[in-house]
């Protein structure tokens, strides 16, 4: 598979929504040069006015797999590799700590080096026959793009230490009831719910979206106690916006009309 093959296609379903689609040979490697791809196509995006992104694969029976293993042997080698290297830290650190709001289309099975981008999004749609293995205890490694760190925010050492130190294919529904996905839905149907989740996401308010997004982000690096701070800080600073006064102030006067808002009650989003 040629470093040069295009294999990352972006198109957008509604305004701020883009959705990023990846696609090569079963698994699905994640290649050195298709993050790097990968990357650059979410840097793009972003600077075309995404807000939501979706990431997507159209290979049956596979998301993204794990890294290259031929990319990872010639790097340690010094040898010729198929990208840059510093790609999974590029796509990783736009997923989890931009503006841009990630979801993860799941439709397929995942591993080691696919499933560290999965935790690095911000939300996970998987389809319930996916499985997913933090493989690199089999071939002598460890997880090394947050296949630890993050993984074990997500759903703590104890469920980690089970998926790093055995390496071995935990079902969708299983990562479901230890907290790593948000939702489960039938074969075939992850784009079309990821896609629909994102276009809700989408018509939030802009500037409280990516806030939000940023405090999350900032809170996963603080201790309490600073972390209450920032959120306070920031929830000051985002309610003297006018859009924000505008809101809180349309909504207090359905309630003084005796009208309970409908802003205030969302539907749960439907499967």
């Amino acid at each position: 598979m040629s470093g040069n093959e295009e294999r990352v296609r972006t198109s957008f379903e509604a305004e701020g929504v883009a959705v990023l689609t990846v696609s090569g040979p079963p698994p699905n490697p994640s290649t050195f040069a298709c993050v790097d791809q990968l990357a650059e196509q979410l840097e793009q995006a972003r600077d075309d006015g995404a807000r939501v992104v979706v990431i997507a694969s159209d290979v049956s029976g596979y998301w993204l797999g794990h890294a290259s293993l031929a990319d990872l042997t010639a790097m340690f080698r010094g040898q010729e590799i198929s990208g840059t290297g510093a790609g999974f830290f590029r796509a990783s650190d736009l997923l989890a700590k931009s503006e841009l709001v990630s979801i993860a289309a799941i439709s397929g099975d995942c591993g080691g080096g696919g499933c560290e981008l999965g935790w690095a999004c911000d939300l996970r749609v998987a389809e319930t026959q996916a499985r997913f293995t933090q493989m690199e205890i089999l071939a002598g490694l460890i997880p090394g793009l947050g296949g630890i760190a993050r993984l074990s925010k997500l759903i703590g050492r104890t469920a980690t230490s089970e998926i790093v130190l055995d390496g071995a294919v935990v079902s969708a529904p299983r990562l479901y009831e230890m907290g790593a996905l948000n939702r489960i839905v039938d074969e075939g149907r992850a784009n079309e719910v990821a896609v629909a989740w994102a276009k809700r996401l989408a018509e939030r308010p802009a500037a409280a979206l990516a806030l939000a997004k940023k405090v999350l982000s900032e809170t996963e690096d603080l201790p309490l106690s600073e972390s209450l701070a920032n959120e306070q800080r920031n929830f000051q600073k985002i309610a003297a916006t006018p859009e924000a006064m505008g809101l809180m102030e349309e909504i207090q006067a359905q309630y003084d009309s005796g009208v309970i808002p409908p802003r205030v009650l969302v539907d749960p989003f439907e499967d």
